[in-house]
């Protein structure tokens, strides 16, 4: 059976996350007993989560850097996000807020429009010649972009990317045949977030139609955008039944689906998060838990076909 790593992902402990309610260190610090209790070790947060607030408090809690491997990201998506002063800029200040020397896992949030990549790639190196970072890694390229991007860190003599983190559940596998390929090719692996869907798989089928307020699919649409349509509501139903019949709750389904049914293999690993101390916990007992019934596979796989089918496959 294979163990899929779990990272834990702060953006639920970020005020401007929408969802959030576990911004401040009072709340962290239960939280991150919780992990050290279930052997989870490292953290996923970013440069934007709360203003940079979240490093800030994950700075404060001194076992956080001694206990944890703690991973952040250089903001993207904006043109001149990823220029080289910016990009050392931002690691600077990350590494101001948590209190820290290096950082283990440093990413590019998304792509910069404008900046030319090399700008931004030989940033990376120059930091990580500072050994200001100890490991490179993407997220939210297109397989193209991260085919370019290996390469030309190659050439350079540069440190290449060696993890990938992208969304990926069982509403959103387009991915399996195209991102992932290349990512083997490269010796990079994938880090998945939203193996939820953005709560599709946690609520119920009258909240996915009328998220309720403050929620995560509330606050973030663009999750209902991707996930809720007329195919996968339909599908919703049949799921629902069968995890009904063999008595496992659809949330911890999709978890499991992810930890032992899912493409990713030992390398890789399921970024978890959670509005809460409990709601986390829970979620880490779902994917310690067993493989699932064959019933239940087949019922994700029906659900994946008929996405396919009926052009509602999101592309992130």
């Amino acid at each position: 059976m294979k163990m899929v790593k779990v990272v834990v992902g702060l953006m639920g402990s970020s005020a401007a996350s929408g969802s959030a309610k576990m911004s401040g260190t009072e709340k962290l610090k239960p939280l991150l007993d919780i992990l050290k209790s279930h052997k989870i070790r490292e953290l996923d947060t970013a440069r934007a989560y709360n203003n940079g607030h979240n490093e800030e408090d994950l700075g404060t809690i001194p076992f956080a850097k001694t206990d944890f491997s703690i991973h952040t990201k250089a903001p993207g998506f904006s043109p001149e996000s990823l220029a080289y002063e910016r990009v050392k800029l931002k690691c600077n200040e990350s590494l101001a807020a948590l209190k820290q020397d290096s950082i283990d896992l440093y990413y590019f949030h998304g792509p910069d429009p404008k900046t030319p990549v090399k700008e931004s790639c030989r940033a990376i190196h120059d930091l990580h010649q500072e050994n200001k970072i100890k490991a490179f890694g993407i997220s939210n390229y297109s397989p193209k972009q991260v085919e370019e991007i290996h390469a030309l860190c190659s050439k350079n003599g540069w440190i290449v990317p060696t993890v990938y983190q992208g969304m990926y559940n069982p509403l959103m596998r387009t991915l399996e045949s195209s991102l992932l390929a290349v990512l083997r090719k490269l010796s990079m692996n994938f880090y998945a977030y939203s193996p939820l869907a953005g709560g599709f798989f946690s609520r119920s089928k009258e909240e996915l139609q009328s998220a309720p307020e403050g929620s995560r699919m509330d606050q973030m649409k663009v999750f209902k955008n991707m996930f809720v349509n007329e195919v996968t509501l339909q599908q919703y139903d049949h799921l629902h039944a069968v995890c009904t019949s063999e008595k496992i709750p659809m949330k911890e389904a999709a978890l499991r689906w992810i930890m032992h049914h899912s493409a990713l293999t030992e390398d890789d690993a399921v970024i978890l998060g959670g509005s809460s101390a409990e709601q986390l916990e829970e979620n880490l007992k779902a994917c310690e838990a067993g493989s699932l019934p064959q019933s239940v596979v087949d019922a994700f796989e029906t659900m994946w076909k008929a996405v396919q089918a009926g052009g509602k496959a999101p592309v992130f």
